[in-house]
């Protein structure tokens, strides 16, 4: 391979040995944390899906006052572009010499 047969003080089947019982440890770690994981996300999706049907009156009393702020935002912008398309037909209504401007001048400080 690349390394001699002893590589300051240890041979290299010792850091095969070493390498591999890590590797081995972390793979089992890893395998038994991942089904914890499933095991205790599952009863809690369980658990959260049965408290959902029987919390659903309580979701539609609670979603009652933010669907009436949402109809009275709707009336508000509704009233705003009704303004808007008013102004701009104003605008494009106006004769057009009606604005009156005087010459051009420069106002800056220089």
């Amino acid at each position: 391979m690349g390394l001699p047969p002893v590589f300051m003080g240890t041979t290299r089947e010792h850091y095969l040995l070493l390498f591999g019982a890590a590797g081995v440890i972390g793979l089992a770690a890893g395998l038994i944390g991942a089904w914890l994981g499933a095991y205790f996300g599952a009863r809690r999706a369980v658990r959260n899906a049965s408290l959902a049907q029987t919390s659903n009156l309580l979701t539609s009393a609670q979603l009652t006052p933010v669907m009436q702020a949402l109809d009275a935002i709707a009336v508000e912008v509704e009233r705003i572009s009704e303004g808007q398309r008013f102004a701009s037909r104003m605008l494009n209504d106006r004769p057009a010499g009606s604005l009156l401007r005087g010459e051009p001048r420069n106002i800056t400080p220089h």
